[in-house]
């Protein structure tokens, strides 16, 4: 269940997204603080998973909401009402300090409004807050100057609380507003008739980015953004014009092409993998790499490039196997008409877009691919790492030849170590358990806030860093084992591993610390789904006897006093 409070009237936004989700009911708009403390307010009963908090500066600007005696007198984050004052008297408003500085109050009230946010957070809950949300222009009572900086330090506050507080994320609204205009955005007839700050249009674009946000909590997203050359990453067509000869500059339409590659750096350092897929000749495209001052894609940008006249399918097929992902991990970006519907025909699971009939809505058309298939509402370390750890593992790839299987596992020099789970690592983990499917034993779907529950309970979540000569491969294996049975609940580790013989280094580790904990038994289970075909016998593989099997899960045992010796190439590692 969601719930969406504000200082404002927003009612409209949220009827509109409780038809796609359970939302607590409207009781007013105002009073924020004490929607959340009052034991019998609709949203203290509905004990709503998502909460969003949409504030608009000009009405926070007008009052001070502070509290007497702060948590000692109010009820704490974990919904315990502690003896002292009624949360009504608790909330005292008064008007901002006339002594301070206009900016210097502002600020303050600022200060105070996240710090009583930091006291209600609770580490199992999932917050939006929005950015600073404003009225018409025409209704705006401060001067543009004083508000922008009251925005900044409003920006400043919140990337602080997001960094302290993993379950923080920003409900960004700015944007909307300027894409749209704010004279388009809001509507000075509804606040005058009711309190209602947007007109139809902005409240239906409001509705639709919160509802976008919360498609994004359980989605897995795409991996590899494929992208033409020719009238794609540049104007005109290369072997006509020549290196220099296409269109990419400062100016006309050459900055579209700019303006876009721009927009494909962000998205590579947001962890979005870049491949081309064109047909060219490679030795005229070297030269535009080399030669035009404008080309800000690099070829080590690409973590997969197939620049010949083969087939495009036939490409993507390659690259798929080349990188190790399934191809509905694939988005493909080509102008042309005929490509794009190759690729449809023959590739049913690859997202083929189309493509903006007017050349300047190009850099727009990239955010929105960026906002429906790549965006995640956190980034990790390896997701800022990727194309530099694809482009490792070509070189894996090329060290593997001529040399038996064996030969090239121990020429690697594996080691992995367990790793603590500090709020970066357990969102990493939690991304593998949305994204992961191949290696992934029970397919499970945990979220960072699932995991957190889970570890205060009877889990223990084993998290594993893998690296070899060529790199680290980052944090890329994780089991979770439910210590009341015991039982690992579930298995899964990145592709980028597979093959590797971690699994035994992992399963070795599990079983010798329960060993030593007195446990004398070990259970385990597959579940089988369409994807996870490659570790359908892995439990018999390492030994575990099968105790029940259908056609679509099996389950087993190991007597850990008896465990088989498993060979590997993997050794433990301290230094990571």
């Amino acid at each position: 269940m969601i719930a969406i409070l504000s200082n404002i009237n927003i009612d409209y936004v949220l009827r509109l997204v409780s038809k796609e989700y359970e939302a607590v009911p409207a009781e007013g708009y105002g009073d924020i603080w004490g929607k959340m403390l009052d034991s019998n307010s609709a949203y203290c009963k509905c004990d709503p998973d998502i909460t969003f908090l949409i504030m608009d500066i000009e009405q926070l600007l007008n009052e001070q909401a502070t509290i007497d005696g702060g948590a000692e007198n109010g009820r704490l984050a974990d919904g315990k009402q502690t003896s002292g004052q009624s949360v009504s008297e608790q909330l005292i408003k008064k008007p901002l300090i006339k002594e301070q500085s206009e900016e210097a109050a502002a600020y303050s009230l600022i200060d105070s409004w996240f710090d009583m946010l930091q006291t209600l957070i609770s580490p199992l809950k999932t917050y939006f807050v929005s950015d600073v949300t404003f009225r018409s222009p025409v209704l705006a009572d401060n001067d543009s100057f004083f508000m922008e900086k009251t925005e900044r330090y409003w920006m400043e506050r919140l990337d602080g609380v997001m960094r302290e507080h993993r379950n923080v994320h920003a409900l960004k609204l700015s944007p909307l507003i300027q894409q749209y205009g704010k004279r388009n955005f809001f509507s000075e007839k509804l606040w005058y008739m009711g309190k209602i700050p947007y007109s139809n249009e902005g409240t239906k674009l409001f509705a639709g980015e919160i509802c976008r946000l919360l498609s994004l909590i359980n989605r897995t997203p795409k991996k590899v953004l494929v992208l033409d050359l020719d009238n794609t990453l540049w104007g005109g067509v290369l072997g006509e014009c020549g290196a220099e000869g296409i269109e990419l500059s400062d100016d006309h339409l050459g900055a579209v092409y700019k303006q876009v590659q721009r927009k494909l750096l962000r998205m590579k350092r947001s962890g979005v993998l870049l491949a081309v897929c064109s047909k060219n000749n490679l030795s005229d495209v070297e030269e535009v790499w080399e030669k035009n001052p404008h080309m800000l894609l690099a070829r080590s940008d690409f973590a997969a490039v197939r620049i010949n006249w083969t087939d495009k399918a036939d490409n993507l097929v390659s690259m798929a196997h080349e990188l190790n992902l399934g191809l509905d991990s694939f988005v493909f970006i080509d102008d042309m008409p005929a490509e794009r519907e190759n690729i449809l025909a023959r590739l049913h699971s690859v997202v083929v877009p189309g493509f903006p009939e007017k050349i300047e809505d190009y850099p727009a058309f990239m955010d929105k691919i960026y906002a429906q298939y790549f965006q995640t509402l956190r980034m990790t370390g390896e997701d800022r790492e990727k194309t530099r750890q694809y482009m490792e593992n070509v070189r894996r790839e090329e060290a593997s030849r001529g040399l038996t299987y064996e030969e090239f596992l121990r020429s690697l020099h594996l080691e992995a170590e367990r790793v603590g789970l500090d709020e970066a690592r357990l969102d990493r983990v939690a991304q593998l358990f949305a994204k992961t499917n191949q290696f992934n034993l029970t397919t499970h779907r945990y979220s960072g806030t699932d995991l957190e529950k889970m570890l205060r309970s009877h889990y223990d979540i084993y998290a594993y860093q893998v690296r070899d000569k060529f790199g680290d491969y980052g944090l890329v294996a994780v089991a979770v084992v439910n210590t009341e049975v015991p039982e690992i609940d579930s298995f899964l580790m990145s592709c980028r591993v597979m093959g590797k013989q971690v699994e035994s280094f992992v399963i070795n580790e599990i079983e010798e610390d329960l060993l030593r904990r007195g446990f004398t038994f070990l259970r385990a289970g597959y579940i089988k789904t369409k994807k996870n075909a490659p570790v359908a016998e892995l439990y018999e593989s390492l030994g575990y006897q099968t105790v029940s099997a259908t056609e679509n899960v099996k389950n087993y045992c190991i007597d850990l006093t008896k465990r088989p010796e498993r060979r590997h190439f993997v050794n433990q590692s301290k230094q990571l």
